[in-house]
């Protein structure tokens, strides 16, 4: 008898957003306060580089170094500096990773983290690095997106290294990732709701008629379940959305805004503002690399 489907099943897909190779030197890489609703994947030619890691309480924090020629995932939400003591060939995508709970993937990626050296993994990241166009942004600050086969050989790449990483993961700490994963299973309907239909209202019954539930025992589990009510949770989602267009759309702010379930702009500035610290406008100003 075949055993039974996991409710997460092929539930892991990756998003590219930004595909690009440039050159970093102390004087353009110095982005300060960073904490993004998207991950980063890096490879760099030369050593040097490194991320200024936020510490607790105002603490300092730890220094990362971006190893040459080895692969790096820094998970969204990581608050960090950047710095380099020299000019560097710097490999970046920026991309999202749909279907791994926020809290679930907290168990796997704490911070930034390296890849396993692997040499078959190594010689197709700098291919692809010499493959990808270093020519200036538009005026608009969006590069040319890469072909449709080079999109494939670099998922293909993203999926490779994330394997690779999991793959020498202590089990103990697969199995915490499938026990947080899993609790969320009563909720899913509602969180693939909320995914697919993020610009639109958006009811606690609504979602709970689509988890077969009551309204008050479906917020109830949902904070239980996600760590956060359904409306917390859908403004979170929003904010991450919202995030993502203003650094990789051209998209006006008031668009923006609609595109992500917000009524007005000026309602989306402060929220926004209030989740990530700074107004839509700045964040879109600063440097993403």
């Amino acid at each position: 008898m075949a055993a039974p489907v996991s409710l997460a099943l092929d539930q892991l897909h990756l998003r590219l957003f930004a595909v690009r190779r440039t050159t970093i030197d102390a004087r353009s890489w110095t982005l300060e306060n960073v904490q993004d609703a998207f991950w980063r994947f890096y490879v760099n030619l030369e050593d040097g580089a490194a991320l200024e890691l936020a510490g607790q309480a105002g603490e300092p924090g730890a220094r990362y170094a971006l190893a040459a020629r080895q692969l790096h995932f820094v998970p969204a939400g990581v608050r960090f500096n950047t710095s380099t003591r020299a000019r560097i060939e710097h490999f970046y995508v920026h991309l999202d990773v749909l279907g791994m709970p926020r809290a679930a993937a907290q168990a796997l990626f704490g911070g930034p983290v390296q890849v396993p050296p692997d040499a078959q993994l190594q010689r197709e990241a700098l291919a692809l690095a010499a493959a990808t166009s270093n020519a200036p942004l538009s005026d608009s600050g969006q590069a040319a997106p890469p072909s449709l086969l080079v999109q494939c050989r670099i998922k293909a790449l993203l999926y490779g290294a994330l394997a690779a990483y999991l793959a020498q993961l202590p089990p103990e700490r697969l199995a915490r990732y499938q026990q947080l994963e899993q609790a969320q299973a009563p909720v899913l309907p509602a969180l693939q709701e909320i995914e697919a239909r993020l610009a639109e209202p958006l009811t606690n019954a609504h979602l709970a008629r689509l988890c077969h539930l009551s309204e008050d025992y479906f917020i109830r589990l949902f904070r239980s379940c996600v760590g956060q009510s359904p409306i917390q949770y859908i403004q979170a989602q929003r904010v991450r959305r919202a995030a993502q267009r203003l650094l990789f759309s051209a998209d006006s702010i008031e668009a923006v805004a609609a595109a992500s379930g917000f009524g007005n702009r000026f309602y989306f500035s402060r929220v926004f503002a209030r989740h990530l610290g700074v107004a839509p406008a700045a964040y879109r100003r600063q440097a993403r690399v």
